[in-house]
């Protein structure tokens, strides 16, 4: 989905609308957007396109949001709830335990998600949870739902 280099004085946001559409609507939580544009494209590889900030995916984003409903549709569509950053090989578990997004964190260990991936620091998802003082976020990572 992305069209090329963005001129210079573009925002984020605007860059954001521009070459990640994907990842804007997981962003703002937008579903109708998300699920129109999944609609749209017939290249799954959109699905894994990093962006130019922060090395993310749109699950990424929309874990890190707490946007459970773009979570879920991505997932349906294909994408792997374990799927890592390049930049830090963090998972959305991890993102959205950090995040303070407990329903997010609960829903991706019910689908699967790996609660003792480890990122490039070592860290696994409950030490994003605790680093961030959720405790929310912790009780399910500490008894795998």
């Amino acid at each position: 989905m992305s069209i090329g280099v963005v001129e210079s004085g573009f925002s984020n946001n605007k860059v954001l609308n521009i070459r990640y559409p994907l990842h804007r609507a997981c962003m703002d939580g937008d579903v109708g957007a998300l699920c129109s544009l999944l609609q749209c494209t017939t290249n799954l590889a959109d699905l894994i396109t990093e962006d130019s900030f922060n090395g993310w995916i749109p699950i990424h984003w929309a874990a890190h949001f707490g946007k459970l409903e773009c979570v879920f549709r991505l997932v349906q569509v294909g994408c792997e709830v374990n799927a890592m950053t390049t930049r830090f090989a963090q998972t959305p578990a991890h993102i959205a335990a950090f995040g303070g997004h407990p329903e997010c964190v609960l829903w991706l260990l019910q689908a699967g998600a790996d609660i003792n991936r480890r990122g490039y620091v070592g860290e696994t998802p409950i030490h994003k949870a605790a680093w961030a003082g959720s405790m929310e976020c912790q009780r399910p990572l500490d008894t795998g739902c």
